[in-house]
């Protein structure tokens, strides 16, 4: 069986070599199958060379309707969605990129708001030697 990327595949297609298109279930995915003029063929991802797998058959098919395909048969004698779960990759780097991304935000939010009312046309200035003066009595206190 062959394996094409998506770039071949776009190819292929616009060169009239796709006869038919399967989404051809493997436990709680789909697969790309195409019969081409020189045999079967898969989709596969570029980088890892492993059959581009579907979770939600409804990308895949968004997916064909984008290359021009309109046409596709479905096999879901494989398929197993209880096995969902076991696809799902996990990333603990996610929990920490998360919190330190919602901690920007709530900064961003305080300074906007500071930003705001130092803007504010009835704002109180306070000179600096009057500010550190003040620091300065409170400390010594």
């Amino acid at each position: 069986m062959q394996q094409l990327t998506l770039e071949q595949f776009r190819a292929t297609v616009e060169a009239g070599g796709i006869l038919a298109v399967t989404l051809k279930a493997q436990g709680a995915a789909f697969a790309l199958q195409a019969e081409t003029r020189r045999g079967d063929a898969v989709l596969v991802d570029s980088r890892r060379k492993q059959p581009r797998m579907f979770v939600d058959p409804r990308k895949a098919m968004l997916l064909l309707r984008g290359l021009g395909i309109r046409n596709a048969k479905l096999d879901a004698d494989a398929w197993q969605p209880e096995q969902a779960g076991l696809l799902k990759a996990s990333r603990p780097d996610s929990s920490a990129q998360m919190k330190a991304a919602h901690e920007a935000a709530d900064l961003k939010r305080i300074l906007d708001e500071r930003i705001r009312e130092a803007n504010d046309p009835n704002a109180i200035w306070i000179g600096h030697d009057e500010v550190f003066g003040r620091l300065e009595a409170s400390l010594a206190d």
